[in-house]
């Protein structure tokens, strides 16, 4: 299974990155830029505390809601689809399905 989006996400206070996000067979991949420099990050299903919809004006990006991966370790990860505004909710649902399947 793999399935990418094109996502803008920010971990913590780092700047903003852009690229696609990758949900793969046991984690999520996101790859991309940030500036100039490139970035990828994978975390696995069974290792997110949470997923949810970020709605605060912490969790938002460019104003709009976001989608929040929080890590059991580390800082939690904000991010918006540059294509698809709606998407939001169904990787909600998809990551929610992924996190409970690899945690059983």
């Amino acid at each position: 299974m793999k399935t990418s989006y094109g996502v803008v996400w920010r971990e913590g206070t780092a700047p903003l990155a852009r690229g696609k996000l990758e949900l793969l067979a046991r984690t999520i991949r996101l790859d991309g830029l940030s500036g100039c420099t490139r970035v990828t990050r994978e975390i696995p299903y069974r290792e997110l505390a949470a997923v949810r919809i970020g709605r605060s004006s912490a969790d938002r990006l460019n104003g709009h809601p976001a989608l929040v991966l929080e890590p059991r370790l580390g800082r939690a990860i904000s991010l918006a689809s540059v294509a698809q505004p709606g998407i939001i909710v169904e990787l909600v649902e998809r990551l929610a399905g992924l996190r409970l399947a690899a945690t059983s």
